[in-house]
């Protein structure tokens, strides 16, 4: 179970808000009176898992009862109509009308801030944008930002996911430098073009074009970054940069660029453009794998992978896959 400071609140007790919202897309799910027996097992194996998750089922199924009053497919249908943070932003609501939100919840939890972001993407979507500034932006997947511009400084705030950044060069006015903040530091950029991913561990600041400077949270670390350089950091340091291949940004063109990567790798950067789980068995996580991978049909990815490779798709629900050694005669099991 995940552990988070983001509490909401079932039968008086505190509980993780990640939980809860989980619960909600369960809800959604079973509503709907069209969950598979392979869905309705997950649902059952999901409350097993901890008793928090089971507190939480029961919660909001007894307080939402009214709810199967309503159209309750209509309520699926609406959480499967809208992209990203909206989709996200509906089941949050879902959750603080039937849970109730702790004092400290407010609007700072990760869910609602990626909701009311001022640009943001959803899973599986890209993009652009040009800046008041002149600055081209490019949002990768579930991912979201707020703007900061003032007259002495233009900042991004990274909320979540990943951005790819073109900064223009200010004329006629005075020097206002181009920041990037995530929860781990800030990349400030020296006339360039670089990407910052935040994970829930570091950010990656990698850079195309020009030089970024990459500075620690407790600022006490910092590091330049030239072009062709990738580096990570946390709160408290920052790596050496390592150089990096052009195939980073490959999502930019609606492409995941694999040269020799690991399948387990692979996997895991295939998982931020779907929903659900996508994983595989220890013993294929080294096999490697090339070539260009359209990253709008994630499936049909998916179902290619045993032309290439000894192993076999196992769709054990649409949001759970997982991959794993072939069994003779055997490719994608569903």
């Amino acid at each position: 179970m995940r552990k988070t400071s983001q509490q909401v609140h079932a039968g008086g007790q505190p509980i993780d808000l990640h939980i809860a919202m989980q619960a909600a897309e369960w809800l959604s799910i079973i509503m709907s009176g069209e969950a598979t027996q392979a869905e309705q097992q997950a649902w059952a194996s999901w409350r097993a898992q901890h008793p928090d998750h089971e507190r939480a089922w029961t919660h909001i199924e007894k307080v939402s009862g009214g709810f199967r009053q309503l159209d309750a497919q209509a309520g699926r249908q609406a959480l499967a109509r809208r992209p990203g943070a909206r989709r996200q932003g509906l089941k949050l609501a879902m959750v603080l009308a039937t849970f109730g939100a702790s004092g400290a919840l407010g609007l700072r939890t990760q869910p609602a801030r990626t909701a009311l972001a001022d640009l943001s993407t959803g899973v599986g979507q890209r993009r652009e944008l040009l800046l008041a500034d002149g600055s081209r932006l490019h949002l990768n997947t579930d991912s979201a930002v707020n703007l900061h511009y003032s007259a002495s400084e233009r900042r991004l705030e990274l909320v979540r996911g990943e951005v790819f950044i073109t900064t223009a060069q200010e004329h006629g006015r005075p020097y206002r430098p181009f920041l990037v903040d995530t929860m781990h530091g800030q990349a400030k950029a020296l006339g360039t073009r670089y990407s910052v991913r935040q994970e829930d561990t570091h950010t990656v600041v990698a850079v195309e074009q020009g030089t970024v400077r990459a500075t620690a949270r407790d600022g006490h670390a910092s590091r330049l970054i030239e072009a062709g350089q990738g580096a990570s950091m946390t709160a408290q340091r920052v790596d050496a940069a390592q150089a990096v291949s052009s195939d980073i940004w490959g999502w930019r063109q609606g492409l995941l660029l694999a040269d020799g990567m690991p399948l387990g790798d692979f996997l895991r950067q295939l998982g931020r453009y779907r929903h659900g789980l996508l994983g595989c068995d220890d013993g294929v996580a080294g096999l490697r794998i090339s070539g260009v991978f359209p990253l709008q049909d994630t499936e049909a990815v998916l179902l290619s992978l045993p032309n290439s490779l000894p192993v076999q798709i196992h769709f054990r629900t649409r949001f759970w896959v997982r991959v794993q050694a072939r069994a003779v005669g055997l490719r994608a099991a569903r």
